[in-house]
């Protein structure tokens, strides 16, 4: 099991774990509950794991989205819920991410009839929970750290999950690293980090769908292959984001009139 850890950082290892610090840095000076969790949810982590990692766009892929929605679930139950403190409950979001993955990776079929399934699973479920959610605008906070402290100590988390980057395989590309930083930084408004996942199963499978196919019939290079999934991702991401936000200031406004 070893020799499957990533010790020695390559390229594009540093370039998602610059990527991820960045955005992770966003999130902390971030007040907005909502942005914190659009950092965690846009695919430029995804998308560099998809460079560093080498491998086609598959059904792990879109399951692996659908296991990022459980890990947020987990974060938040354990928290809010089971009262585990939020460190804790990250970590125990995240062991069963790996868990789930590393027993899913070698047993999980990537045939066309699999990935599309998986692909109409993920877009399915995020319909449903959108459509079906509760909304409400969680609570604005940032983190008082000096930046000079906090950016370093972002860096090191991203980049101690960098290490397990190989064994998780296709799994790496929807891995929570991102998700992992927001869940703290937004541990007084978890549920903001929930309702926002949904997005990323819809939008999300056309993306790959897209990358997999440019890829294995064009033979596109992977950064173009890359920039067509963004493309097509933000194309339908921030329409849905614009209308989660009116739910949720829409929600807001209901409770302010029933308890005036």
């Amino acid at each position: 099991m070893l020799e499957n850890l990533n010790f020695h950082f390559e390229f594009y290892d540093w370039l998602l774990v610059f990527m991820v610090t960045a955005l992770g840095v966003f999130s902390a000076y971030t007040k907005d509950p909502q942005l914190k969790a659009v950092a965690a949810t846009i695919p430029i982590p995804c998308g560099f794991a998809y460079i560093a990692v080498g491998l086609p766009m598959g059904t792990a892929n879109a399951i692996s989205g659908f296991m990022c929605l459980l890990y947020v679930h987990i974060v938040r139950i354990l928290h809010y819920k089971v009262k585990v403190p939020i460190i804790p409950s990250i970590a125990l979001g995240l062991a069963f991410f790996v868990a789930l993955g590393t027993f899913l990776m070698p047993r999980i079929p990537d045939g066309e009839a699999f990935f599309i399934g998986a692909c109409l699973f993920d877009f399915t479920v995020g319909v449903i929970l959108f459509q079906k959610q509760k909304y409400k605008s969680g609570v604005r906070y940032k983190t008082p750290l000096p930046v000079y402290i906090k950016a370093p100590a972002i860096a090191g988390v991203v980049a101690g999950l960098m290490v397990i980057k190989r064994l998780m395989g296709g799994f790496c590309t929807s891995f929570p690293m991102m998700n992992s930083i927001v869940s703290y930084e937004s541990r007084f408004s978890l549920g903001d980090q929930c309702r926002q996942l949904p997005l990323f199963l819809i939008a999300g499978p056309f993306m790959f769908a897209e990358m997999r196919y440019l890829e294995i019939f064009l033979h596109l290079n992977h950064w173009i292959v890359l920039l067509c999934g963004y493309v097509l991702f933000a194309s339908i991401y921030w329409p849905l984001n614009k209308e989660l936000k009116r739910r949720n200031e829409m929600a807001d406004a209901s409770y302010s009139d029933k308890n005036k």
